[in-house]
């Protein structure tokens, strides 16, 4: 009778596992649909933007390259910070051997010196000088011993010198990795400077094509609605994306417990209205220092990383349940589309994109593409100084 209930468990057992595997290809191609549409959505973004303004089109060209160069700068200096620290470990190491060849150097001196003062054949000399038996046996073995020790501190020397030899390869290596890092840097930098300048001109020559069409309210609202579109596009992909099976505290259970995306001073509040338009601020426009990181305020996975016209390289965090984190403004997006993120993680770095005069981060929090105020969600012992 158990035969049969076994066989029964096994089949039951495959059975589960055959069809785990077919549930987890199922979500795998899920995702990968979903990806797809949403890359076509953000193509049709960007085809959109280019046709609208020569000047625009050239601003997101200019401002995305910078933050690529941003993203590499950012790399060179890490790989510059690790060429270092091998190189300082190195020339310790270095110090320490020749500290242990000077000291194995001495001790050889000092037998050099001892055997000097014995003068030649000084076997011969301890052997016949000792009438003694036992204590003739016992200067032998010791005389031995001392010879033994000489042999040691001879071949001791000789591979210390061999060390040294590698490890000064080593370390010209690793002076050469450093100072290739190092004019990558530069190089970096100089590219990354006339862009920065590029960008300048550009934004002048849209500004005075913005004032003499009187289109600035008109470019306003115009980047409130693409940006409302985006939102409802995105809520509506997300909407059919499959469940996932990772472990995720529910976003509306963090109310109130959410840190900042990153430390500054708040320019413009939630609600506070835009001059000239009669447009509210759905988000807050926090001042920062450029380059300083921008965080992830809770786990979720990015359903948009690109720039968008008015909020520059803008990265978007679906939490699940409806509600998202809009980042904009940053230098540099280190996030890519499907890609999880964990509370706390760099998803980007501050910067100026999308038209700003000074570096900062736009940050929203949306339920089902409604605004909320962040100051209701993030930790007051975290809100930074008012500026508005």
């Amino acid at each position: 009778m158990r035969l049969p209930i076994l066989l029964f468990l096994c089949l039951g057992l495959a059975t589960q596992a055959v069809a785990s595997s077919d549930q987890r290809e199922l979500k795998q191609r899920q995702l990968k649909q979903l990806n797809q549409r949403i890359e076509q959505l953000r193509q049709q973004l960007e085809n959109k933007q280019n046709s609208k303004s020569e000047q625009a089109r050239k601003l997101r060209q200019v401002e995305k390259r910078i933050g690529k160069l941003a993203r590499d700068m950012r790399s060179t200096r890490q790989a510059i910070r690790k060429q270092q620290k091998q190189l300082d470990q190195l020339q310790k190491q270095k110090r320490d051997l020749q500290q242990s060849m000077a000291e194995h150097r001495r001790q050889l001196a000092e037998y050099i010196r001892n055997a000097y003062r014995q003068g030649r054949n000084e076997q011969l000399k301890l052997l016949f000088s000792q009438s003694d038996p036992t204590r003739l046996q016992r200067n032998l073995a010791y005389y031995r011993y001392l010879g033994r020790q000489r042999e040691q501190l001879i071949d001791q020397s000789k591979q210390d010198f061999e060390v040294l030899r590698q490890h000064e390869a080593r370390i010209a290596k690793a002076r050469q990795a450093l100072q290739h890092e190092l004019d990558r840097q530069r190089k970096q930098k100089q590219r990354l400077d006339r862009d920065r300048e590029q960008r300048r001109r550009i934004l002048a020559e849209l500004d005075k094509e913005l004032t003499r069409k009187g289109r600035k309210l008109a470019q306003l609202e115009e980047n409130a609605r693409n940006l409302r579109q985006l939102i409802d596009s995105l809520g509506q992909l997300l909407e059919k994306a499959p469940a996932t099976t990772r472990p995720q505290q529910k976003f509306s259970k963090l109310r109130g417990k959410l840190s900042w995306p990153v430390k500054g001073k708040v320019r413009k509040l939630f609600g506070k209205r835009k001059p000239p338009s009669n447009l509210r601020w759905q988000g807050v426009l926090i001042l920062a220092p450029p380059g300083n990181n921008v965080r992830a305020v809770a786990r979720g996975r990015v359903a948009f990383a690109d720039w968008l016209r008015g909020y520059g390289n803008l990265i978007i965090i679906d939490h699940g349940d409806g509600y998202l984190s809009l980042y904009g403004h940053n230098e540099a997006l280190f996030k890519q589309t499907g890609e999880w993120v964990e509370p706390g993680d760099i998803i980007g770095s501050i910067g100026d994109s999308g038209g700003q005069r000074e570096p900062a981060l736009y940050f929203e929090i949306r339920r089902k593409g409604k605004p909320l105020n962040p100051s209701r969600w993030c930790r007051s012992r975290n809100w930074f100084r008012n500026l508005s």
